[in-house]
C-alpha cells in the first residue's frame, strides 16, 4: 500500500491510497504529458515555416528600403578590376621626413 501525506501541516495524519489509484494517477499524468508534447510539436511545425517566410519577406523589404535610401550604393571609389598577370607589382617611393638626432652608438 502507498501512503501519501496530504495534510502534513494541518494534522499530521497519513491517508492511504490504493495501488490501482496510484497507477491511474500515473497513467493520467503520462497521457496529459504526451498530449501537451504533441500539441507543442504540432504548433512548432506550423509556426516555424510561417516565421521563416515572414522573416524572409521582412528582410527583402528592408533591403529594398535601404537601397532606396542610398545605403546600397557603391562607395566613393569605383571598384577596379584586377590586372591579369603572373605577379602583382607594388611600386612605392620612400622619403625621410624627419632626420632628428642621429642614432647613438
Amino acid at each position: 500500500m502507498i501512503r501519501v501525506n496530504l495534510h502534513e501541516q494541518l494534522s499530521g495524519r497519513t491517508a492511504r491510497m490504493p495501488r490501482w489509484a496510484a497507477w491511474l494517477a500515473m497513467a493520467g499524468s503520462l497521457v496529459v504529458g504526451v498530449v501537451l508534447f504533441l500539441v507543442a510539436a504540432s504548433l512548432a511545425l506550423i509556426l516555424i515555416p510561417v516565421v521563416a517566410i515572414v522573416g524572409t519577406i521582412a528582410v527583402w523589404r528592408l533591403r529594398a528600403r535601404m537601397k532606396a535610401a542610398g545605403f546600397g550604393q557603391p562607395g566613393p571609389f569605383p571598384p577596379q578590376g584586377r590586372q591579369a598577370g603572373p605577379a602583382e607589382i607594388i611600386d612605392a617611393e620612400y622619403r625621410i621626413i624627419d632626420q632628428g638626432d642621429p642614432p647613438r652608438r
